[in-house]
C-alpha cells in the first residue's frame, strides 16, 4: 500500500450529505425559523398576558397539536419499552412544565440579559452531558465553537438591557440569586432533555416521543393557573393574542419539539445545540422588521460571533483517504 495522500483531500461517503442527513437538516433549519420569529410572538402576547398564563397557554395548545397529530396518525403510535418509560415521560414533562416554569419564575427575577447569557450556556452543557452519557467525542474545532456560541449570546445581550426583571436596578438579593438559579435549573432542563431525545430518537417517532410528556406538562401548567387565579387573564387576550397564542404552543413548542427529535436522528445534540443559537441573532432580526427595535453594535458583533461558533461545532474532520 501507498503512504496516505497529504494533498489532493477528497471528503469520503461519510461526509456526503445522506437523504437522512439532509431531511435532519431541513428539520433543524424549520426550528431556527421557527424561533426566530417567537422572540416577536411572545413580546406581543405578553402585552395582553402574564408570562405564567402564556407558558400555560402555550404547553396547551402544544399538547393539543401533539394529541390531534398522533391520533390522526396512528402508525406513529409504537409501544414504549419499559425501560424507556420514564425517559419518554421526562422528554415532554421536561421539555413543556419542566422548562417554562423554571425560566418564566426566574426571568421575573433576574434581567432579560443575565436570563440570555444563562440559557446561551446550553450549547456547552448538553455537549458536557452528551460526552459523559452518550460518550459522543468532540474536536479541539468543535470545543472552540461551542465557547464562542456562549461568547456570542452574552456579547448580545450587552445592549443596555442589564437592570432587573422588570427594567429597574439590578439588585443581586435573594429573590435575584433564586432567580438565577431557576433560570439555570431550566438551562439544565432543557439541556438533559436534549441529550434523553438523542437516546430515543431512532427508536420512537418524533411526534409520539413528546406527546406523553407534553399531556402530564399541560395538566400541571393548568392547575397552576387555576392555583394562582391567572385564569381570567385569558378573557382578555384580542383574537389576534389567541392566534398568536395557539401558533406558539402548536408551531413554536409542538412542532419545534418534534423538528429537533427528527433533526437528532441524525444529528448530536451537541450539534443541535449548538446551531440552535442561531435562533438569537434571527430573532433580533424579527424583531428589527417587524417591531423597528434597531439593534445595537454589541447585539450585531455578536450575532456574528454566534454565526462563527455555530459552523465550527458543525465542522466534522477530513477523513484523508488512502490508495490501495
Amino acid at each position: 500500500m501507498t503512504a496516505p495522500l497529504t494533498s489532493g483531500r477528497r471528503p469520503t461517503a461519510g461526509r456526503r450529505l445522506t437523504s437522512g442527513r439532509r431531511g435532519a437538516w431541513l428539520a433543524l433549519g424549520g426550528a431556527i425559523a421557527v424561533g426566530s420569529v417567537a422572540f416577536t410572538q411572545i413580546k406581543l402576547v405578553l402585552e395582553q398576558v402574564s408570562p405564567l398564563a402564556l407558558a400555560a397557554g402555550r404547553v396547551g395548545f402544544s399538547a393539543l397539536a401533539f394529541a390531534l397529530v398522533v391520533t390522526l396518525q396512528p402508525w406513529r403510535r409504537t409501544p414504549v419499552a419499559r425501560q424507556d418509560r420514564l425517559a419518554v415521560l421526562a422528554c415532554g414533562l421536561g421539555g413543556s412544565a419542566g422548562f417554562h416554569l423554571l425560566y418564566t419564575w426566574g426571568q421575573q427575577r433576574v434581567s432579560v440579559a443575565v436570563g440570555a447569557i444563562v440559557l446561551g450556556c446550553m450549547p456547552v452543557v448538553v455537549g458536557g452531558l452528551e460526552v459523559v452519557f452518550l460518550r459522543h467525542r468532540l474536536t479541539a474545532v468543535q470545543v472552540g465553537g461551542l465557547v464562542l456560541s456562549v461568547l456570542g449570546v452574552t456579547l448580545m445581550s450587552l445592549d443596555g438591557s442589564g437592570g432587573a426583571g422588570d427594567g429597574g436596578p439590578l439588585v443581586r438579593d435573594a429573590a435575584w440569586f433564586a432567580g438565577f438559579a431557576a433560570v439555570a435549573g431550566a438551562t439544565v432542563v432543557w439541556s438533559a432533555v436534549s441529550v434523553t431525545t438523542r437516546s430515543l430518537a431512532d427508536r420512537y417517532d418524533q411526534w409520539w416521543l413528546n406527546t406523553p410528556g407534553t399531556l402530564v406538562g399541560a395538566l400541571v401548567m393548568g392547575l397552576l393557573v387555576l392555583g394562582t387565579h391567572r385564569w381570567p387573564e385569558y378573557g382578555d387576550l384580542s383574537a389576534s393574542g389567541w392566534v398568536q397564542v395557539a401558533w406558539l404552543g402548536a408551531v413554536g413548542s409542538a412542532f419545534l419539539y418534534a423538528a429537533l427529535a427528527r433533526a437528532m436522528q441524525h444529528l448530536h445534540a451537541t450539534t443541535t445545540a449548538s446551531v440552535s443559537t442561531l435562533v438569537t441573532p434571527l430573532g433580533v432580526v424579527v424583531a428589527w422588521l417587524v417591531l423597528g427595535e434597531r439593534p445595537a453594535w454589541p447585539v450585531v458583533a455578536g450575532g456574528a460571533v454566534v454565526l462563527v461558533g455555530a459552523y465550527l461545532v458543525t465542522a466534522r474532520p477530513t477523513v484523508v483517504r488512502t490508495e490501495p
